[in-house]
C-alpha cells in the first residue's frame, strides 16, 4: 500500500498511521493513508557554517510529471548535524508528516544509506523514542535527527533514506521493516 520512490521513479508517497480511528480498520490496525510529496534533508555543519538543503518533490504523483530532486552538496572532512521532514505539499498550507512520524516513534524509523563515494561516512542517531514521548519499551532511534561525518577521503556518491514502518515486524533499532513509508534516494555531490 506504499509506494517506493527513488531518484529514477516518480511516486507519490503514501503514509498509514498505525490506530488512526479515521482508517478502515479502526484503531488496532493500519489507520488512513496519508499522501507524502516531498522529502527535505537539511545538513548543518557543526560548529559554524551555511546549512544545506536537499528536496525530493513529487506534488501530481507516479503517474505525471517526474519527480523533482535536489542534489546534497556536502565538504569533505565536516559533521553535519542532519535533520529530516516529510511533508504532504498537495494541500495547502503544507501537511507536515513529521509531526506523526515523532507522535508514532515506536513505529518508525528512518534508514539512512550512504553509498558510491561516500560509503565510508560516519553516521549515528541523534534521536530516541523517548524524545518524542512516552516510550513503552526498549528505547529505539528513530533518525528525525542524525549526524554524519563526511571523510577527507570522500567522492561524489548517494544517500539512501528510508523510513520503516513496524506494524508486523517488531523493531530492533537496526533492520528496516518490510514495510516502506518512504525510499528515496539523493544525488551527494562533494566539494
Amino acid at each position: 500500500h506504499i509506494l517506493a520512490a527513488s531518484l529514477c521513479f516518480a511516486a507519490a508517497l503514501a503514509f498509514a498511521c498505525a490506530g488512526d480511528e479515521s482508517g478502515p480498520t479502526g484503531p488496532t490496525g493500519p489507520g488512513e493513508e496519508e499522501l507524502i510529496t516531498t522529502i527535505v534533508i537539511t545538513l548543518t555543519p557543526v560548529g559554524d557554517g551555511t546549512p544545506v538543503t536537499a528536496r525530493f518533490q513529487d506534488l501530481d504523483g507516479p503517474s505525471g510529471n517526474p519527480p523533482t530532486v535536489d542534489d546534497l552538496t556536502v565538504t569533505k572532512n565536516t559533521t553535519y548535524d542532519g535533520r529530516v521532514q516529510v511533508l504532504d505539499e498537495s494541500v495547502t498550507p503544507a501537511d507536515d508528516i513529521t509531526v506523526e512520524v515523532k507522535e508514532e516513534a515506536e513505529a518508525h524509523q528512518f534508514f539512512y544509506e550512504p553509498s558510491g563515494g561516500i560509503s565510508a561516512a560516519a553516521f549515528t542517531y541523534t534521536d530516541r523514542e523517548s524524545d518524542y514521548g512516552e516510550n513503552t519499551g526498549t528505547d529505539h532511534p528513530v533518525g528525525v535527527t542524525f549526524h554524519i561525518e563526511i571523510p577527507q577521503a570522500a567522492t561524489n556518491g548517494k544517500l539512501g533514506v528510508t523510513l520503516s514502518h513496524f506494524d508486523e515486524t517488531p523493531k530492533d533499532g537496526r533492520t528496516p521493516s518490510d514495510e516502506t513509508d518512504i525510499d528515496v534516494t539523493f544525488d551527494v555531490i562533494v566539494e
